[in-house]
């Protein structure tokens, strides 16, 4: 089943039950986005004590439009559905009070089934992204903080414990990036390459990606320190977050010992 079809038959169905103060596409359908991988997300207005039923209810109308391979209800701000059709569709119901649906702007959803007119009474667009301080500081620290493991996997000889490291420091970086991004809506994390600038693609691209190896996993967690404190320190000085000095200098000088070299050729102070 392709990805329109199913968004076209769906407004009128939801409308059916009775369920629904509301039915909308998001994400990017929602803004007009969308290419051939793109997944379908819906948002449907309704007070939690709906919940259950329009879930068996969704279960039983996905399925007669396609074979379901999955299939799974979460709570998350609401209640969460995850589908997968037989034909690799992957479709999420989210539902939550109409209350929440505010925080959402017309030019990033659009309405399947609206009688009470609610799509007309939020505003024209969001305002662009400004980066979080407390969010900064907490990749900072977390930063630092693997980092400062490195010389644990390394005593270990846990190299495959250390790829995962070296992974979730270049998650930090990427996540630091798309921090500075002023796109009210960055939609889902399986399109990078549309969000970031070019620039940015490129460094994350040609960044170490290593295998097991100790010496090769060394360089590629310093290659990425190297890109990302500065970074992040031009950064928390703009917001006004105050850098970690002591767990910065203690941790570099742990790792120093770690891999005998000198602390201030591992990245630089400033």
């Amino acid at each position: 089943m392709q990805a329109r079809d199913l968004i076209g038959r769906t407004g009128a169905a939801a409308a059916a039950t009775g369920h629904f103060d509301g039915l909308f596409v998001a994400g990017s359908f929602g803004r007009g986005t969308a290419d051939e991988w793109s997944d379908v997300d819906l948002v449907g207005l309704a007070p939690p004590e709906r919940h259950e039923a329009i879930a068996g209810w969704w279960r039983g109308w996905l399925e007669a439009q396609e074979h379901l391979i999955y299939f799974k209800v979460l709570p998350r701000g609401g209640t969460l559905i995850n589908a997968v059709l037989h034909s690799w569709l992957r479709v999420d119901l989210h539902l939550a009070p109409a209350a929440q649906f505010g925080r959402r702007a017309q030019d990033g959803v659009r309405a399947l089934h609206d009688p009470g007119g609610i799509h007309a009474t939020l505003p024209p667009s969001l305002p662009p992204h400004r980066p979080d301080p407390k969010r900064v500081e907490e990749m900072i620290w977390e930063f630092i903080r693997i980092l400062g493991l490195t010389p644990v996997t390394l005593g270990r000889g846990e190299h495959v414990v250390m790829v995962t490291g070296t992974g979730l420091l270049r998650d930090l970086l990427s996540q630091l990036m798309q921090e500075e991004l002023p796109l009210p809506d960055r939609g889902g994390m399986l399109h990078l390459g549309k969000l970031l600038p070019r620039d940015d693609m490129a460094l994350l691209e040609s960044l170490p990606y290593p295998g097991p190896e100790r010496e090769a996993l060394i360089e590629a967690q310093l290659a990425l320190a190297r890109v990302f404190f500065p970074r992040a320190r031009q950064l928390a000085a703009r917001l006004g977050v105050v850098w970690p000095e002591e767990f910065e200098t203690v941790s570099r000088a742990h790792l120093a010992r770690a891999i005998g070299r000198e602390p201030e050729a591992l990245w630089p102070d400033r």
